[in-house]
């Protein structure tokens, strides 16, 4: 058992991280995200091929999760330390364990969004048409809200942290 030097501070830390911005996973905000989904849903809503609403977001959770491997191992070209899958509201799929920088958060899910429109798009010629516009709702559902916090913290890209948890998304600047 080690005793703490009496002269240190108890609030001292190797970081020195100071937390610019927090946006909270609020309740509501959870609840406007889902009722946009059911109100797309119910406007493009086709009750002949309930199997297209079905398998469209765990086919783009995968689809995400390639993608996401191939980009590090493309621009990286290694194993992804400190990056792992994490289940999420706004946040589904491969993302920093603990802080990572915002430049790299940002070009990982810009990456992720064009990519991932651009394989929808190809997919044109080959499947139903019905198919196509779930991939492509559910997409932009799982894409806009990372984008939309990132977005959010644009001014502190160049040196900021981000630190993504189940109940908020913060930013942090050394």
């Amino acid at each position: 058992m080690s005793l703490q030097d009496p002269t240190l501070s108890k609030n001292s830390t190797i970081y020195s991280y100071t937390l610019m911005k927090r946006m909270h996973h609020a309740v509501y905000k959870i609840i406007l995200y889902f009722l946009l989904l059911v109100t797309i849903l119910l406007y493009q809503l086709n009750t002949t091929n309930w199997l297209a609403i079905l398998i469209s977001y765990p086919i783009l959770i995968i689809a995400h999760t390639l993608l996401v491997r191939i980009y590090f191992q493309f621009t990286i070209g290694s194993a992804m330390r400190g990056w792992s899958f994490k289940w999420g509201i706004f946040w589904c799929g491969i993302l920093p364990d603990g802080n990572a920088s915002i430049r790299l958060v940002s070009k990982v899910q810009l990456h992720l969004f064009w990519i991932g429109l651009a394989y929808i798009a190809i997919l044109y010629p080959w499947i139903p048409h019905i198919w196509l516009k779930y991939l492509a709702i559910f997409h932009f559902w799982i894409m806009m809200p990372r984008l939309w916090m990132l977005f959010r913290f644009r001014p502190y890209r160049k040196n900021g942290l981000i630190k993504i948890t189940s109940k908020d998304t913060s930013c942090y600047m050394q």
